[in-house]
């Protein structure tokens, strides 16, 4: 296996992941309810990390990049911009790793309430 630095060695596909990434999280609204985004190149270069407070859990924002459709979800859901193109990693309760075009991007949620109580907050206040 070789170290690759995806910044250094191809920094045009590197953010190109970032770009991918970030127009399918607004696409798929997966982080609604979530706050304070952030993001920035991980482990020197080699990956992206992507980090919120709040909202939904990461493996359930993986798995709506992914195109899983969520329990209860009508048929009307988008393309995601990066489907098929990203594959599952390991994932945790409070991270989630998918691999985009190569480049492991790492998604981490800091005190997650989850997707179902999201939805269940955002249906209120539109009442």
């Amino acid at each position: 296996m070789t170290d690759q630095n995806h910044l250094v060695d191809n920094p045009a596909r590197y953010y190109e992941v970032l770009g991918r990434v970030m127009s399918a999280l607004r696409e798929t609204a997966a982080l609604n309810g979530a706050s304070h985004l952030d993001w920035w190149p991980g482990n020197g270069g080699r990956t992206w990390e992507i980090e919120w407070q709040g909202g939904p859990f990461p493996a359930e924002v993986a798995a709506r990049l992914l195109g899983v459709p969520e329990a209860g979800a009508g048929d009307d859901q988008g393309e995601s911009a990066v489907r098929g193109l990203i594959s599952p990693g390991p994932s945790g309760h409070q991270r989630a790793h998918l691999v985009v075009l190569g480049v492991p991007v790492n998604l981490r949620a800091i005190d997650p309430i989850g997707a179902s109580k999201v939805w269940a907050t955002l249906t209120l206040t539109q009442r």
